[in-house]
């Protein structure tokens, strides 16, 4: 699993991505991801990175939305699916 950390005027956006889906463009309907073009996005370091401080996550695959749960931050009825693929995005409310 791919975890990077974005950061921009002091706010923070985690993205994960499980290592198997870069490279995918996943469509289903008029909804799409792109994870080819879009892969700058979420290749980065290990999950070992993620320390929790984010305004926000975008996370894509199994690996990488069972991880969320586990941590507490998210829950299995968060997750939408795209092409059968679980996607969830966190955001912290203040």
């Amino acid at each position: 699993m791919y975890c990077k950390r974005h950061e921009s005027k002091g706010k923070v956006v985690f993205a994960l991505c499980d290592k198997s889906l870069i490279g995918k463009k996943l469509q289903d309907g008029n909804v799409m991801l792109d994870l080819d073009t879009y892969r700058s996005f979420y290749i980065g370091d290990d999950a070992a990175l993620f320390d929790g401080v984010f305004e926000s996550i975008n996370a894509v695959g199994e690996e990488s939305t069972s991880f969320l749960i586990r941590k507490g931050i998210a829950k299995k009825e968060d997750i939408k699916y795209i092409c059968g693929v679980p996607v969830l995005q966190v955001y912290k409310i203040k």
